[in-house]
């Protein structure tokens, strides 16, 4: 069972990435995310745009992005990038949009789309970068 808390930086710091990462793709939803079974705490970062052919692709910006922040409260080997089609990220998706808050939100069930979880934190829609003329 994980005991290990998410703190405000760690929240900060997948916020940050998950705007910086909506550059490249488009960000449906990105969470972290407590499975019951480990200890650690993972972003999920789902989008539309990413697939089986692209997958490689969109890790290597993962670490690049990653890496040219050097933020010491994330770390690339946290990142989960998966489709928005995915059933636990099509399920937040539904949560989230239960609850449209502007701000991020703790979820304290205890599973969702039938994965054990100690506990999760969604963050609320990301807006598309805007393009500056």
């Amino acid at each position: 069972m994980g005991q290990e808390s998410l703190v405000n930086e760690q929240i900060k710091a997948g916020e940050e990435f998950a705007h910086d990462f909506s550059d490249c793709f488009s960000v449906d939803v990105a969470f972290w995310l407590n499975p019951a079974d480990s200890e650690e705490w993972y972003l999920y970062i789902a989008s539309a745009e990413i697939n089986d052919g692209n997958i490689r692709n969109a890790y290597g910006e993962v670490l690049r992005r990653v890496g040219k922040k050097k933020n010491q409260w994330l770390d690339a080997f946290q990142i989960k990038l998966v489709n928005r089609e995915d059933p636990l990220a099509a399920k937040v998706i539904e949560i989230r949009n239960q609850y449209p808050l502007k701000i991020a939100m703790s979820y304290n069930g205890s599973s969702i789309a039938g994965m054990a979880i100690d506990g999760a934190y969604i963050y609320p829609p990301i807006a598309a970068p805007s393009s500056a003329p």
